[in-house]
């Protein structure tokens, strides 16, 4: 069996991506669980700063759980698929970026700028699209955390 493109798929050999992935996120959850450990999460009424660490890692261990489930119990075919470098590279530079940018520039510019970072993961964006889109979301971003919910953060710059 072929696709469109040619493709074979693979046979007789399972593509363990997902369950790496699952497997990833209930290392990644344990490592929340472990640096939280100590933490006092108190109750639903007087929730302790251990209290949504531990929420967190044990709603991601369930989903980790979920994902190698679905995983090995998938029979059909697996389709390899090239790496999408592209995405991973811009994606994780937008955090690299909001992260460099939030201390000396401000909310409104690290938003921006993160956005339009990661709109660049997309080849087809267009400029205009990028500036449209950052704009968009770093004024919802603004309403919701300066506005809405009072946050003290830095609007623009120090």
């Amino acid at each position: 069996m072929e696709t469109l493109e040619g493709e074979k798929p693979e046979t007789g050999r399972k593509t363990w991506r997902q369950v790496i992935s699952g497997a990833v996120l209930i290392a990644f959850s344990v490592a929340i669980l472990v640096t939280s450990w100590n933490y006092s999460t108190g109750s639903l009424q007087q929730m302790g700063p251990g209290y949504m660490p531990h929420v967190i890692a044990y709603a991601l261990i369930l989903m980790g759980l979920g994902i190698i489930v679905a995983d090995l119990r998938d029979t059909s075919p697996h389709y390899a698929e090239p790496m999408h470098w592209r995405a991973l590279i811009f994606v994780s530079a937008a955090v690299l970026v909001f992260v460099a940018l939030i201390e000396p520039a401000g909310l409104v510019p690290a938003m921006f700028c993160a956005v339009a970072a990661s709109k660049l993961a997309n080849k087809r964006s267009s400029l205009l699209s990028i500036v449209i889109y950052s704009a968009a979301v770093t004024l919802a971003g603004y309403l919701l955390f300066i506005v809405a919910l009072g946050l003290p953060l830095t609007v623009f710059g120090r």
